[in-house]
């Protein structure tokens, strides 16, 4: 699984151009609540306030890039990189 983590991290690296900088991509790959395979993407986000909008967007350039690659149920979430420093 680390391996698909990987590659699905150095793809998102390559998404652009971005509505907002994205410090870093956190990649975990598994199976969700309902037991079926999921990828759970954290963009981990250089600015501290960014707006609903401009998150919403990079949600969305997100998921469509991911479902061109894979049929797999994908969760999106963001973090600050302040709050990966603590």
């Amino acid at each position: 699984m680390q391996t698909v983590n990987t590659e699905i991290k150095a793809a998102l690296a390559q998404l652009g151009p971005l509505p907002t900088p994205v410090a870093d991509w956190l990649v975990e790959t598994g199976t969700d609540s309902a037991d079926e395979p999921a990828i759970w993407v954290w963009a981990v986000l250089q600015n501290e306030k960014v707006a609903l909008d401009t998150r919403l967007q990079l949600r969305d350039m997100i998921l469509d890039f991911l479902r061109e690659k894979s049929d797999t149920s994908i969760y999106v979430n963001f973090r600050t990189a302040s709050e990966m420093d603590g």
